[in-house]
């Protein structure tokens, strides 16, 4: 999903709150999520895509497993939460400042970057 929504990730970032509403990665999560389901209803993309994303973002932070989602984690390293003794409660029911999702957005495009400099290094 990240490597076919790339471009509009790109665009997001310099405005995410004009595409989506907010500023935040759960508001970029819900949009990307969306277009990337009209890329494979339309088939533009075939559905069986497997792009380790959720595990890729969960080794890079060290996260046991991926399974609260690339924005959780993302969100959640990025305001301080330690990965190896995470609470997911302590981290959803957690006062979010502005500060904090912006600091999550630009975690979140950093990774991005690596991870299709990756995916297209391991492609060659």
């Amino acid at each position: 999903m990240i490597i076919e929504c790339y471009k509009l990730l790109k665009e997001i970032e310099k405005r995410p709150a004009m595409w989506t509403g907010e500023a935040d990665l759960k508001s970029i999560k819900n949009f990307v999520s969306g277009y990337y389901q009209v890329l494979i209803d339309n088939k533009i993309v075939p559905e069986n895509i497997n792009e380790p994303f959720f595990d890729w973002v969960a080794d890079k932070l060290g996260y046991f497993e991926s399974t609260a989602g690339w924005a959780n984690m993302i969100l959640a390293y990025s305001i301080g939460f330690e990965p190896e003794s995470i609470i997911w409660e302590e981290v959803f029911n957690h006062n979010i400042t502005k500060e904090q999702h912006l600091r999550s957005l630009q975690i979140f495009y950093e990774l991005v970057e690596q991870f299709k400099d990756e995916f297209e290094s391991n492609k060659d």
